[in-house]
């Protein structure tokens, strides 16, 4: 063989293994692009007509992550899912142009491998970048709502100037409600759309170039479904007034009475929102509940320990306790309140010679439009069969770091931290929350299931009980056969049992029209979530 052969061998050799290698690279990156969560963005915006005619557009990441089955993480695990950290990031941005909105998905973070970040969990955006003409966001705006009668919030604002000489705001509700068709007599337990309006508040924030006003609500995620039932559409609700503006819209409002929600006894069915149907919760009964640990009691210098309050979480639904604490905070603040977020939660035990048998407390972060701080609320000797209100709960503003982040006022009492909603109970040791089936409510699918039985679902040392509401509310997609993406831990858990059997995606309107006890029973356990994450 000449060396010319030898040359043209070894030559065409090492080009077929070049060939072969860029292969496998080519071929394992569309293996793991495929194999990628593909999240699509536009079909999460929400699209809102503005108080100058044009149109602003939000990210909802709240229903991008519930529709998408992603997990949301206690924050003791938040490092081991940044994915779902960057997720929390994303918003988007929109730019008009001659009726053209050219929108693109944008990040608040500086993290520069945040695709990375994503893709190393399993995530990519798609359709990042896009236009939608003014005609189609006037649709997408309109979309479901049919012929609603609109309101521009603007126009029932009011302000007037403070001792300081800067303005403030308030909503003409009065107005608004009849203008809206909707009778001020209607009893918010009972009519959604007065609930909705009677929850609206205004926050004033003072900018350099004049007002930024928003709208307020402690419904946010139901009140546009609440008021198109109602047949009222709401624009408009985020808008700039310069200084000249507000000095032409001083006046003054008569507000009604807040509407402060109470916990329901019965579970929602399928056709209520989210938060479920309300009704009042009884008189507060006499006895201590409103004395503080440590101070002198109205009714006597050393007030009797309640020997009719628990001493244990167990079977305790815990829903119209937080409820009433969340209704005080939100009291408290009003429309100035922005978000909030639960950083510490306890029960303590009184020892002998306490003043009150139990207290239960929760620490609060609390961000306002006039800044951000802790708020400390407590109940105290809690009965077993006694109903909550606002007034049952005792709110302090913390002063330094120590009195927010340690129980240390209650060093008389047994203190247990309920991490997560979590109290690991002596009467569940030994138990899983998991039947045979790897279910936490295999009921769910064809029965109701009540706050009840969710409170009750068995704790353990090593998931908390927000982790297993994520694994009650995610089986119904999973025996549906929702496939969730490859790195996500549902895969990992629901493919070790022979039932789950994935098809594609399932969504809740799906897996509902043919299990309709399921949408009441999702909504049932996201709205236990969120009061067990924000309060």
């Amino acid at each position: 063989m000449s060396n010319q052969t030898v040359r043209r061998l070894v030559g065409g050799l090492g080009t077929a293994l070049i060939l072969v290698i860029c292969g496998i690279v080519i071929g394992a990156f569309f293996v793991t692009e495929r194999h990628l969560q593909r999240i699509s963005i536009p079909k999460y915006v929400n699209v809102e007509a503005d108080a100058e005619g044009g149109y602003t557009f939000t990210l909802d990441i709240e229903r991008l992550m519930q529709a998408e089955h992603l997990i949301d993480p206690p924050e003791a695990e938040r490092a081991r899912h940044p994915e779902i950290e960057a997720i929390k990031t994303l918003g988007v941005r929109a730019t008009e142009s001659s009726g053209v909105y050219a929108l693109e998905t944008v990040s608040t973070t500086t993290d520069r491998q945040f695709n990375q970040t994503l893709k190393k969990g399993g995530i990519k955006l798609v359709d990042t970048q896009w236009q939608w003409t003014k005609e189609q966001a006037a649709a997408l705006a309109n979309e479901n709502r049919g012929a609603l009668k609109q309101l521009r919030y603007a126009e029932y604002v009011r302000t007037k100037r403070d001792a300081d000489g800067a303005f403030q705001a308030a909503v003409d509700l009065k107005r608004l409600m009849a203008d809206a068709g909707i009778s001020e007599s209607l009893d918010p337990e009972q009519d959604a759309g007065a609930r909705a309006i009677r929850s609206l508040g205004i926050n004033c924030t003072q900018r350099t170039d004049g007002y930024l006003l928003q709208a307020t609500t402690i419904y946010a995620d139901t009140i546009n479904a609440d008021l198109a039932a109602s047949g009222v559409q709401i624009v408009g609700t985020s808008w700039v007034w310069s200084e000249a503006e507000m000095e032409s819209h001083l006046g003054t409002v008569e507000i009604p009475a807040a509407y402060v929600p109470v916990t329901p006894e019965a579970t929602p069915e399928p056709t209520v929102t989210p938060e479920p149907a309300e009704t009042t919760a009884p008189e507060t009964p006499s006895g201590t509940y409103n004395d503080v640990p440590g101070k002198t009691s109205e009714a006597s210098a050393t007030p009797a320990r309640n020997a009719d309050a628990i001493d244990t979480l167990y079977g305790f639904d815990q829903t119209e306790l937080r409820k009433a604490i969340r209704a005080a905070k939100e009291a408290k603040y009003g429309s100035t309140l922005e978000s909030s977020e639960i950083k510490y939660n306890y029960f303590a035990v009184g020892n002998e010679g306490t003043a009150h048998a139990n207290v239960f407390r929760i620490v609060y972060a609390i961000t306002t439009s006039n800044g951000a701080e802790h708020l400390i609320a407590d109940v105290y000797d809690i009965e077993r069969e006694t109903g909550y209100r606002a007034s049952d709960v005792v709110l302090t503003v913390a002063i330094d770091r120590i009195q927010w982040r340690s129980p240390e006022d209650l060093k008389d009492y047994t203190v247990y931290e309920l991490e997560g909603g979590s109290m690991v109970f002596d009467e569940n040791a030994g138990k899983s929350p998991f039947d045979s089936d790897g279910l936490v409510m295999a009921k769910s699918m064809e029965e109701t299931v009540s706050f009840d039985e969710l409170w009750n679902i068995p704790q353990t040392k090593d998931r908390t009980l927000l982790q297993l509401l994520g694994y009650a509310r995610n089986e119904m997609f999973a025996r549906g056969g929702h496939r969730f993406s490859d790195t996500s831990t549902y895969t990992t858990y629901f493919k070790q049992f022979s039932w789950y059997q994935p098809t594609g995606k399932v969504t809740v309107d799906a897996l509902a029209a043919k299990y309709p006890k399921t949408r009441g029973n999702i909504e049932t356990i996201q709205f236990l979530e969120k009061l067990i994450k924000e309060g």
